[in-house]
C-alpha cells in the first residue's frame, strides 16, 4: 500500500465521502442477505459503530431504557448517547440496559426506509424519555465544589439509509415533521441516500429553520452537526442517586 504523499494538507471531504460510501455499502448489503428482523440489527450496529468511532470518549451510546428517579421508563431507544463520567450504569438487566435520565444527551430512532410512520414513532419516543424527571446534585470538579448543573434539553433525531418518499424530499420531510408535538421534536436526521437534516429553534418563538444536506454530503454534515450540537449542550448533570435509592427498604 503506498504512503499517503506529505503534503500539510488532507481532504477532509474526501475521507467523510469515503465513510459515507463504505455505509452506504454496508447498508444496502444488508437488505440483501439478512432477514428484516437481522437487517434491522445490523442497521443499528452500524450506526452504533460509526458513532463510537467519532464521538468524543466522553460519550457512550448504546440501545436502551431510560428511567428516572420515579420508577418511570421510557419507550425503548434505538440508540441512546448518555455520559459516561457522572452516571453509573446501575441497571445492566435482561430486558435491556437502562440508563438514568439524567445522563441522556440524545435519542434516536433507526430504521433502513424514513418514512411517516419512523418520524411519528421517532417524536413519540422522544417525548418518552423528555417528559421523565432529571435530578442534578454538585460535584467536585478540578478539586472545588460546583453547584448542581441545569439538566439541558435532549436531542432527537432519525437515521436511516433511504427514504420511502416519491416526491422529493424537500417537499415531504416539513410535512412529516409538522404534526409532532413540542415535545416530540426531531432535531436531527440522515437518510444516507438522500439527505441529512437539522433543525434548529428560532428566536422569539418563530417557526423552526431547517436545514438539509447535499445527498453526497449526508454523513458528513449529520456528523458535524450532531458534534457542534453535543458540544453546546456541555456536561451532563451528575444524578441525584439518593433520589433513586428511595426505592429501597433499607434505611
Amino acid at each position: 500500500m503506498s504512503r499517503p504523499k506529505d503534503s500539510g494538507r488532507v481532504d477532509l471531504n474526501a475521507i467523510f465521502r469515503h465513510v459515507q460510501t463504505q455505509m452506504l455499502a454496508q447498508l444496502a448489503s444488508g437488505e440483501l442477505f439478512e432477514h428484516p428482523t437481522a437487517c434491522g440489527a445490523a442497521t443499528e450496529q452500524h450506526w452504533l459503530h460509526l458513532f463510537n468511532q467519532y464521538l468524543p470518549e466522553r460519550y457512550r451510546c448504546s440501545p436502551a431504557f431510560i428511567v428516572d428517579a420515579d420508577g418511570r421508563r421510557s419507550r425503548q431507544i434505538d440508540i441512546a448517547i448518555y455520559d459516561r463520567f457522572y452516571s453509573p450504569l446501575l441497571f445492566p438487566l435482561p430486558s435491556g440496559l437502562h440508563v438514568p435520565a439524567e445522563s441522556v444527551y440524545a435519542v434516536f430512532e433507526v430504521k433502513q426506509m424514513l418514512n411517516y410512520r419512523l418520524i411519528r414513532d421517532a417524536g413519540r419516543k422522544a417525548a418518552s424519555v423528555r417528559r421523565l424527571r432529571r435530578t442534578s446534585v454538585p460535584v467536585i470538579s478540578a478539586g472545588r465544589p460546583r453547584p448542581p448543573l441545569t439538566p439541558q434539553p435532549i436531542l432527537a433525531g432519525v437515521l436511516a439509509l433511504r427514504t420511502g418518499w416519491n416526491r422529493p424530499f424537500e417537499r415531504q420531510l416539513p410535512k412529516a415533521l409538522r404534526p409532532l408535538k413540542p415535545d416530540e421534536t426531531l432535531d436531527l436526521g440522515c437518510a444516507l441516500q438522500e439527505a441529512a437534516f437539522e433543525l434548529t429553534p428560532s428566536p422569539r418563538g418563530r417557526h423552526p429553520q431547517l436545514r438539509l444536506s447535499t445527498p453526497d454530503e449526508a454523513l458528513i454534515f449529520f456528523m458535524l452537526r450532531l458534534l457542534d450540537r453535543l458540544r453546546a449542550l456541555g456536561t451532563a448533570p451528575a444524578p441525584d442517586l439518593s433520589a433513586y435509592a428511595r426505592f429501597l427498604h433499607s434505611r
